[in-house]
C-alpha cells in the first residue's frame, strides 16, 4: 500500500505562490516518510509543490526506465529510491551524499548508497501511479483556489498531471 498525505499551511504569506509549503508525507507498507501535525509549525514545513513535482517526474521516468531517485532537499543526505520491475515498484529510503547539479530527480544511482533506514517496500505500480495522480490533482485543485490559474507553478503542475494521465 502506498498513500500520500499533505496539508497546506493556511498562513502561507507568499505573494507569488500561495500553498507551496506545508506538510507532506507518504506511507509505504509499514514505513512512513515526512510528518503531518495538527498545528502549523514552520520549522517542519516542506515544499509540497516540490514533492508532488518530484513524484510526477519520477512517474514519467518510470514509464520508460526502471530506476529513479528523489532528492529530499530539506534533508542533509536523504533520497527516496524507486525501482520498477514490471508491475511492482520498490521504494527505499536511502542515505547518500548529495550530488552537485543533481536536481530533485535523478536517474543515476548513488555511488555511496546506504540503506540504513528501510529498503524495498513494495507497491503495485498501477496503484502507486493512481495515488500520485489523484493526490496531485487534489493539490492542484487546492492551489487553484489560492492562486491565479495563470500562475506559472499552477500551470506547470497542471501540464505535468495532464501529460502523465495519458500513459
Amino acid at each position: 500500500m502506498f498513500e500520500i498525505k499533505f496539508k497546506i499551511f493556511e498562513n502561507d504569506e507568499s505573494d507569488n505562490f500561495i500553498g507551496e509549503y506545508g506538510y507532506f508525507s507518504f506511507v509505504i507498507d509499514d514505513e512512513s516518510y515526512g510528518i503531518i501535525l495538527e498545528e502549523e509549525i514552520d520549522d517542519f514545513s516542506v515544499s509540497i509543490y516540490d514533492w508532488f513535482t518530484s513524484f510526477l517526474k519520477s512517474l514519467e521516468i518510470l514509464k520508460k526506465e526502471n530506476y529513479v531517485l528523489i532528492n529530499d532537499i530539506e534533508s542533509f543526505n536523504t533520497w527516496i529510491e524507486l525501482c520498477r520491475d514490471k508491475e511492482i515498484v520498490s521504494i527505499s529510503k536511502v542515505s547518500g551524499d548529495k550530488v552537485g547539479q543533481g536536481g530533485l530527480v535523478r536517474k543515476e544511482k548513488l555511488s555511496d548508497a546506504d540503506y540504513k533506514f528501510w529498503k524495498d517496500k513494495k507497491a503495485v505500480f498501477s496503484d502507486f501511479r493512481i495515488e500520485i495522480l489523484e493526490k496531485s490533482e487534489k493539490y492542484l485543485t487546492d492551489l487553484v483556489k489560492l492562486n491565479s490559474s495563470k500562475n506559472s507553478n499552477v500551470l506547470e503542475l497542471s501540464d505535468l498531471i495532464t501529460k502523465l494521465k495519458s500513459f
